[in-house]
């Protein structure tokens, strides 16, 4: 048992690990179809978004910075995903927490520290229900949770564009943007000039909560137990129906905490266009961080340096099209999803290896004292 635990271990760990090296591997065949030089485009790439000049000019600030919000879609995903509920909807769920931090950031005024607390609490309580609403769609009435949550989602982003070019816009002239959050709601930031600050604590926080809620506490036991093993779940006296609103309102709720902090920590305020994707790349980050906290973390900085990298240094270094960054990522993505291709060939090895080692093992017994022919 002991055994069979750790292979699967083991594969967990080295199926991500592959996905991201064949990926980067057809990155470099691609900037070879550019005629730049692979190996020194890719180094390029990753100096750009984790290297360091000094401590004020560091991309990795920066690249840490723009994974917050992944880490953190990227986690609400993980609780759907454990729980058995295949969410799509992280995209929704962050705009309208983003909107909530906008309007409580500039409407209500409140002292520094209480100010951020209660927009981040109000954001997760409306991205919690945003969340809730499809989980309760899926159980009482039966809808696919993956066609309501894309519907959500375009509902959300058409909201949000309603509300920043009309009740919201703080100037008709120019592009739709809100009013600009009090200085009280506003999230510090570590270093002047810089926007990584605490929203990334938070964001840290929030993995070690879903890792322990989910492995050890006894409703994160039902959580997983209802999505891994309905049946055996629900012999067991699990309700599976009330875990699976329950993961999709904390999955909400997640989510929304990544809408405020985006809001409170970096933009101060939302505009038309606000709408990036991050939800959907949070959706990838869980699937390629196998549905697992750390995993999610890992991968949530990976793409966010892929990213930044891709736009600071292929394309301003090399001519190479940013774009490159999100196909590699795509990439990644695909080769995850063909896991078994690696799961194969890590089998084949691990044959390999015992075949190997089963004649050292035999000559070792013969050697012992009485291991000879009677």
């Amino acid at each position: 048992m002991l055994k069979e635990r750790r292979k699967q271990l083991v594969n967990s760990l080295l199926v991500p690990f592959l996905a991201i090296l064949t990926g980067l591997l057809f990155a470099g065949i691609l900037i070879l179809f550019a005629k730049k030089p692979p190996f020194t485009a890719l180094a390029e790439l990753f100096i750009s978004s984790f290297g360091c000049q000094s401590f004020t000019n560091c991309a990795l600030f920066t690249t840490l910075e723009r994974a917050t919000p992944l880490i953190l879609t990227g986690l609400g995903a993980v609780v759907a995903f454990r729980s058995g509920m295949f969410s799509i909807g992280q995209e929704g769920q962050f705009l309208f927490g983003s909107v909530t931090a906008a309007y409580l950031g500039y409407a209500i005024h409140l002292p520094y520290v209480i100010h951020p607390i209660v927009i981040i609490l109000a954001s997760m309580v409306v991205g919690g229900i945003y969340g809730w609403i499809p989980g309760v769609l899926k159980v009482r009435l039966g809808v696919n949770e993956i066609i309501s949550t894309i519907v959500m989602n375009t509902i959300a982003i058409l909201t949000l564009e309603y509300l920043v070019n009309f009740p919201m816009n703080a100037d008709p002239r120019t592009t739709a943007h809100s009013p600009l959050i009090d200085a009280t709601a506003q999230l510090p930031a570590f270093l002047a000039g810089s926007k990584w600050g605490i929203g990334f604590v938070i964001a840290v926080l929030m993995a070690i909560g879903v890792y322990v809620f989910l492995w050890h506490s006894t409703s994160g036991y039902e959580q997983r137990m209802s999505g891994q093993a309905p049946f055996f779940a629900k012999f067991g006296g699990i309700k599976n129906e009330r875990n699976a609103i329950r993961s999709m309102f904390i999955s909400g709720a997640i989510c929304g905490l990544a809408g405020a902090i985006e809001v409170l920590g970096v933009h101060r305020r939302i505009m038309t266009g606000f709408s990036t994707g991050l939800g959907f790349d949070g959706l990838s980050v869980a699937i390629l961080g196998q549905s697992h906290p750390l995993g999610v973390f890992i991968v949530a900085i990976l793409f966010a340096g892929l990213r930044l990298g891709a736009q600071l240094g292929l394309q301003l270094s090399f001519g190479i099209p940013r774009e490159l960054g999100g196909s590699v990522i795509a990439f990644m993505i695909l080769f995850v999803a063909a896991g078994k291709f690696y799961t194969d060939i890590i089998e084949r090895v691990r044959k390999f290896i015992d075949k190997r080692r089963k004649p050292e093992i035999a000559g070792i017994e013969t050697s012992k004292p009485g291991g000879g022919n009677v």
